[in-house]
This record gives structure tokens, sequence and C-alpha cells, in this order.
């Protein structure tokens, strides 16, 4: 009876980010990709959403959702959006 072969996880270095988001004081628990993945949706612990654009690393746009944290976003028709 042969065994698998070992994974070789080790020999690779950890990924690093190609760039860093900066816009939420709170963990992000939810990202959602929109517009044909030309924005990215991000809400966070504290009920913030960010939308960014995502061509130049930059927010379109921020509001308060909820006054508790935002766990997943949900879209229907061209720019509705349930947190």
């Amino acid at each position: 009876m042969s065994h698998p072969p070992q994974l070789q996880h080790a020999q690779r270095p950890p990924a690093q980010p190609a760039y860093i988001l900066r816009g939420h004081a709170a963990h992000v628990h939810a990202v959602r990709f929109l517009r044909h993945n030309s924005r990215l949706l991000t809400g966070d612990a504290d009920g913030w959403v960010v939308l960014w654009n995502v061509a130049t690393k930059r927010a379109v746009a921020v509001w308060r959702a909820h006054d508790g944290a935002i766990l997943g976003f949900g879209t229907w028709a061209e720019d509705k959006l349930v947190t």
C-alpha cells in the first residue's frame, strides 16, 4: 500500500499583499466585488461600509450602515445592497 505524497507547503514563503486598502478602523468581516470586479465593497465590525474603486485603490463612498457588525452583503438589481 502506497502512502500519499507529503505536501511541501513549508518550502514556499508566505503570501504578501499586493496592496493594502486603508479605510476601516475596525476588523473587516465582509467583502464583495461588484460591477464586473471594478468595485470592492467592505464592511467592518463597527457597522461601516466602504465602496472602493479597484483601479485607483481609493474609497468612492463611506457610510455607517448599522450600529453592529457587517457580516455579509447581498445584492439585487443593478444598484441595490443588503447588509
